[in-house]
């Protein structure tokens, strides 16, 4: 942009300007002690308000979360979504097209002038998961819950998504199962591998997992396991990556307890 200015500024507040100088319309991101400029290259660095004027670093300048960039060079299409830019601080019409690229909608074109800009606070997103064999497990159902048995060692269920593209945070992921008329006790055990990448990567290009952990239930009941660390690794929940969960019967306890593997529940922060 050529010479921007920020009008109708909203939600107005003054913060410390970071390492680099700013120009009015420039997007920012709060690094845990000043504002820098956003950049969708890093879905840590997601926009979290506008800068309304110039200023150097280590001032304290005016932001806002919401106002009008306007550009008398007519750089915008009307009616076009505007994204974070890959270039640090600035908005764009064309949505990103890097394999892990944070798509991040800030605003719209008014016309060729201006850019309206809303920038949203994060929300949570859930993601539920059906489980499908790996063809070792055969389906079951108990009551109403349909979902993929476990009756023996080594017999499997799986999952698979893609994060969405707006991600910038993971949450907690839970795996849900239930009883098939007798309780489990500790002796039922199942570990957890989740494997994620891009195009052009392998299918382990990053990989987590969790050790062996006791499927117990008392009979005929649903229970819940906090998986999360299972999907910590760096660069696995990344923005656009493909993830493939995999749940294995580790060991087979008592006969006729088996259990009955429902959802995988994935909770994320969303821009």
């Amino acid at each position: 942009m050529a010479d921007p200015h920020v009008e109708q500024a909203q939600d107005k507040f003054v913060a410390t300007i970071g390492s680099t100088d700013v120009t009015a319309g420039d997007m920012l991101y709060f690094d845990g002690t000043d504002w820098e400029l956003a950049d969708a290259d890093d879905n840590t660095k997601f926009a979290e308000a506008m800068v309304v004027n110039s200023f150097d670093s280590g001032d304290v300048g005016v932001l806002c979360r919401r106002g009008i960039i306007r550009d008398t060079d007519a750089p915008y299409t009307q009616g076009a979504s505007m994204y974070l830019s890959t270039t640090a601080g600035d908005v764009t019409g064309t949505r990103p097209t890097g394999a892990e690229n944070l798509m991040q909608i800030v605003g719209f074109a008014l016309d060729t002038e201006r850019v309206a800009v809303d920038i949203k606070p994060l929300h949570e997103e859930t993601i539920n998961l059906t489980p499908i064999t790996d063809g070792t497990a055969a389906f079951s159902q108990t009551n109403d819950f349909t979902g993929v048995l476990l009756a023996a060692a080594n017999e499997a269920a799986g999952y698979t998504f893609m994060v969405p593209q707006n991600m910038v945070e993971n949450v907690i992921q839970y795996l849900w199962w239930c009883g098939k008329g007798t309780a489990l006790d500790a002796s039922d055990t199942y570990t957890i591998d989740v494997s994620g990448g891009v195009d052009d990567e392998t299918t382990s290009a990053t990989t987590d997992g969790i050790a062996a952990a006791a499927l117990t239930v008392a009979a005929s009941d649903i229970n819940r396991a906090d998986v999360s660390a299972a999907f910590d690794a760096t660069g696995l929940m990344a923005p656009g990556n493909i993830i493939g969960v995999d749940v294995d019967k580790a060991a087979e306890g008592s006969g006729g307890d088996d259990p009955i593997m429902l959802a995988c529940s994935v909770v994320i922060r969303c821009v």
